[in-house]
């Protein structure tokens, strides 16, 4: 799964949905249509993802921003408030923990509350000085 979201933050245009083709998907993933939509039914009622659709085998998905966004382009309170999507967390002692995600209900005040906690990394993310051309100083995201 975890590929397959990286994966679909890849597709990430600024507060755009993802669209998603399943036959080209399930080529790049070595797997069939049927596997990979069935993975993508999982993160929908997961929460990861939020399903607007989907004809002749293409569907349009948004990602939820406790998932992943892009910093600058996307205001999380506005695409969480979009689908109600709950806010996402690891808990602190990982795999340790008995629940090591909690989900948080959607809530406004609380998206308000977690975008003033991490208010620079939605506004000005650190950059990488390496590999990436995502994350580089100079790329196309700084």
């Amino acid at each position: 799964m975890l590929g397959l979201l990286v994966g679909l933050t890849s597709k990430l245009r600024g507060d755009a949905p993802i669209v998603l083709n399943y036959a080209a998907e399930a080529e790049r993933f070595d797997t069939d249509e049927v596997t990979l939509q069935a993975r993508i039914q999982w993160l929908v009622e997961h929460h990861y993802l939020a399903l607007d659709g989907q004809v002749n085998g293409v569907a349009r998905l948004w990602m939820n921003p406790a998932v992943a966004f892009l910093p600058r382009t996307t205001d999380p309170r506005i695409a969480a408030a979009r689908h109600r999507f709950p806010y996402i967390v690891s808990d602190p002692k990982g795999m340790a923990a008995e629940q090591p995600i909690h989900v948080a209900e959607y809530d406004e005040r609380g998206w308000e509350q977690v975008y003033q906690l991490n208010a620079e990394q939605f506004e000005d993310p650190p950059r990488f000085s390496f590999g990436c051309p995502h994350h580089h100083a100079t790329g196309p995201y700084s």
